[in-house]
């Protein structure tokens, strides 16, 4: 066993371990922000291309919706702390409202609101995965859907 210090000092390995427990205890800065990214595809049966930009989601498109043609219309990015809430303009007037809700892990929250003016089209909580997506297949557009692509970091 080590001879207490003559000064009163205590053991650097002790500092050093109650400074580790203080640090693991306060939340990082980071687990309290999230990055929302929000895509509008545009999809519809009119030709056959679908969008470079979307080659990394291709088949995921493919398998969850029945168009074929895929093009990325805007891609906005936000980041937001748990319980702001950050709006994205959607085309056609409408807009998504995304509130990040708390959550553990490298888990990722999000209260979800898309608006066409005063109309309320969707309202849900999206539950992912810190780096994970949804695809939410939306309301009319043009001569097909809209397609969102909400991911968080």
């Amino acid at each position: 066993m080590p001879k207490p210090d003559p000064r009163g000092r205590t053991g650097a390995p002790a500092l050093f371990l109650l400074l580790l427990l203080l640090l693991a205890a306060v939340p990082s800065e980071a687990a309290n922000t999230v990055t929302v990214d929000v895509g509008s595809v545009y999809a519809s049966n009119e030709g056959t291309s679908i969008d470079p930009a979307l080659g990394a989601i291709r088949g995921k498109l493919r398998s969850m919706f029945n168009y074929t043609s895929y093009r990325m219309l805007d891609r906005k990015r936000r980041s937001l702390s748990v319980g702001e809430t950050g709006e994205f303009e959607l085309p056609d007037r409408r807009t998504m409202r995304a509130t990040p809700l708390p959550a553990r892990g490298d888990k990722v929250r999000l209260s979800i609101q898309i608006s066409e003016g005063p109309r309320k089209l969707l309202t849900t909580i999206l539950g992912l995965r810190r780096g994970g997506m949804v695809l939410v297949g939306g309301p009319s557009h043009q001569a097909g859907v809209l397609i969102l692509i909400i991911s968080a970091e």
